[in-house]
């Protein structure tokens, strides 16, 4: 195999369906513990975005003064809702854009949006802590997208977390014998605030709906949130039921309609899931169901749940039956999950392994998010987020060619990483402090230098 690296490779893709620019690519995978083999929650998400990407991933110390989490920050420069964290209590947070109905402009201090997610991942100290706290924040300021939703997940339960443009949303806890997968509409059906202990949202969001003439309870029958507050052209959006469907047909082997109306809000899959079943879901390129996501060319990178401008997935497993700094934890790719290998990061890591981060300091970070996100390869020409961009514009540049040789090489490393888990953690079980920080960050880091080597092959 050649070398990847050898030079930088320019590649312009013009695949007019893909682009990622609707809204309409990040996926999201949730599954209760009593649904998993290791009894952990899970938490699968691929992040969709164009144009140039750089993977960062920072080490956040706690901040005692400011009374803010240590957190590991994956983060997309420039980008407002792209960015995952996981942070020391083991609380995960990620979103797909789920486009709402809502045309009214209702905010202060010009609302919220990149805010809701570093406030959960700062402050949350529980799934459901982190649900408050986002709610809290919309009605307070009023969210200024069309709409959202946020998935999170701890240790013992996963939520999902759908905002409105202005102060509605609306929050379920997932089962915790279900899965519950969701692509770029509400998934959300019926609604039950007086169930305190799986619904959370805002008082008014069946009458808002009926003033608005949303929703009609005398000829609508029940009120089903996902099909009152999505925007209509959103919630038919093939792109959107051929993903589901996928991802519903592999945990279940059960075929469903392409009526998203008919979709459940979670499901009760035919076996224990697993990280390779929350893998699988990832790289879906849509073989499982026959309706496909039409590519402007025949040999272009096949797409569904995968698809040409995946720019990360990560697969968050928590545990709650370990201490938290090992339980809790990342399984990250540099680029697309249907040609990497995950590799673990845990919550109890103190540093990135060369290379990820391109600022000494995760505050020097946060303040040039936004001002500093323009020609990143260019000005930042040392960051670990090139070989994996490097590699994956190699690949694209005849994918059936080069996939499989390179999913062959990933195939077998990550069997490796699998084997290798629980004996590591069983190695560092009874270290604290320094000591067991130290180790998760060397583990991480020999892991990659493992796999850049695998690359130059």
């Amino acid at each position: 195999m050649k070398k990847f690296f050898s030079a930088a490779i320019v590649l312009l893709l013009a695949v007019a369906t893909l682009s990622a620019q609707d809204g309409m690519n990040c996926f999201a995978v949730l599954a209760g513990r009593e649904a998993t083999v290791d009894g952990s929650v899970l938490l699968a998400h691929n992040e969709d975005d164009s144009g140039e990407q750089m993977l960062n991933i920072y080490n956040v110390p706690r901040n005692e003064t400011a009374g803010t989490n240590k957190y590991l920050w994956i983060e997309f420069p420039g980008m407002a809702v792209s960015d995952g964290y996981l942070n020391e209590y083991g609380v995960a947070v990620v979103s797909d854009a789920c486009n709402s109905r809502e045309d009214r402009e209702d905010f202060t201090d010009d609302g919220v949006l990149y805010e809701v997610r570093t406030l959960a991942a700062q402050k949350a100290r529980s799934a459901r802590h982190a649900v408050e706290l986002i709610g809290a924040l919309v009605q307070e300021r009023g969210y200024r997208g069309s709409g959202r939703t946020y998935v999170v997940a701890d240790p013992n339960e996963g939520w999902v977390c759908a905002v409105v443009k202005g102060r509605h949303w609306v929050a379920q806890r997932i089962p915790d014998d279900m899965v519950m997968t969701i692509p770029n509409y509400y998934c959300i059906n019926e609604v039950n605030l007086a169930d305190t202990a799986n619904f959370m949202g805002s008082p008014d969001i069946i009458t808002y709906a009926v003033e608005r003439g949303w929703y009609n309870p005398e000829t609508d029958g029940k009120f089903i949130f996902k099909k009152v507050y999505s925007r209509p052209d959103t919630y038919s959006y093939d792109r959107n039921y051929i993903r589901h469907m996928s991802a519903m047909n592999y945990l279940t082997k059960k075929d469903y309609t392409t009526n998203p109306d008919t979709y459940p809000f979670a499901v009760k899959a035919n076996r224990k899931v697993g990280l390779e079943d929350m893998m699988e879901i990832l790289r879906s390129h849509g073989d499982n169901v026959e309706q496909k996501v039409v590519t402007k060319h025949d040999n272009d990178h096949p797409v569904c749940i995968c698809t040409d401008v995946t720019v990360n997935a990560t697969i968050f497993q928590l545990r709650n039956y370990l201490p938290v700094e090992i339980g809790a934890l990342m399984w990250v790719t540099g680029t697309s999950p249907c040609v990497e290998a995950f590799i673990p990061w845990y919550s109890g890591m103190t540093e990135s392994p060369a290379g990820f981060q391109r600022f000494a300091s995760a505050d020097e970070a946060l303040e040039k998010h936004f001002s500093d996100s323009k020609q990143m390869k260019e000005n930042y020409p040392d960051g670990i987020a090139w070989k994996f961009v490097d590699r994956w514009h190699w690949i694209l540049e005849d994918y059936f060619g080069r996939s499989e040789g390179v999913q062959r090489v990933n195939k077998k490393f990550q069997k490796k990483l699998f084997k290798g888990q629980a004996g590591f953690e069983e190695s560092i079980r009874e270290m604290k402090g320094e000591e067991l920080q130290k180790a998760l960050n060397e583990y991480t880091g020999d892991i990659y230098k493992e796999y850049f080597h695998l690359f130059e092959q």
